[in-house]
């Protein structure tokens, strides 16, 4: 009797491991599915950009801030760009470095807003172009990115995200006019400070209302990326 008790609690242990063992080989395959990956445990977290919002604040000399925000419009190229350089560092364009990334911001007077399938990248052609007021190349917005006068494009402060999800990220740069009337209009959020390059690429572009500065007069903009993460 003691060995047929025996035996038999070694059965129910080895139809218990098998269980077991279907399930976490289940949930491996089923994970692998899911992700293309065979350690379930690796893809947890799951990041996503969902937004650039853009805000200007002028201040002519001796006044006091009028701001004002607009909707932007977040290009699909330089989505791609994204998300190339996370899901393999291969985006085509420069080496990801402190002078490429997207914490420059440009600024045009072109008021024609652009649209998100209008291709942001390279030089200027008739179908391409990463400066800013000029998406869509010749055949696009045909603006063109300012470069003189204290407004040409340059490096922002840029806070980053802390904390829980969903969090926000900024880039902020004063631009002053320095030495004759300029008007603004648009304000893009590019890779690089150099316009009419190869490996420009432009994320994000905002139309506002006109403003036109004269010397000495300051134009504030902050652009926002917010994030969230699972």
């Amino acid at each position: 009797m003691k060995f047929l008790k025996v035996e038999w609690t070694k059965k129910r242990g080895a139809i218990a491991l098998l269980a077991t063992s279907l399930v976490v080989t289940s949930f491996i395959l089923g994970g692998y599915v899911a992700t293309g990956n065979l350690n379930p445990w690796g893809n947890r977290h799951y990041y996503q950009v969902l937004n650039a919002n853009f805000q200007e604040c002028y201040t002519p000399v001796g006044g006091v801030p009028q701001c004002q925000s607009s909707h932007n419009v977040l290009f699909n190229t330089g989505a791609v760009y994204v998300e190339k350089l996370v899901t393999s560092n291969n985006e085509g364009f420069c080496t990801v470095s402190a002078s490429c990334s997207f914490n420059f911001i440009a600024m045009s007077s072109t008021a024609t807003a652009p649209t998100a399938g209008q291709s942001s990248t390279g030089t200027t052609t008739a179908a391409t172009s990463g400066d800013c007021g000029v998406a869509g190349g010749t055949g696009g917005q045909n603006g063109a990115e300012l470069t003189a006068n204290g407004f040409a494009a340059a490096a922002g402060t840029v806070t980053d995200i802390s904390g829980n999800s969903p969090q926000s990220s900024t880039v902020v740069k004063t631009f002053t006019d320095t030495t004759a009337a300029t008007t603004v209009a648009q304000s893009c959020l590019v890779n690089q400070a150099a316009n009419a390059s190869a490996n420009r690429v432009s994320l994000a572009a905002a139309t506002f209302t006109g403003v036109t500065l004269q010397i000495g007069d300051t134009i504030q903009i902050t652009w926002t990326i917010t994030w969230t993460w699972s």
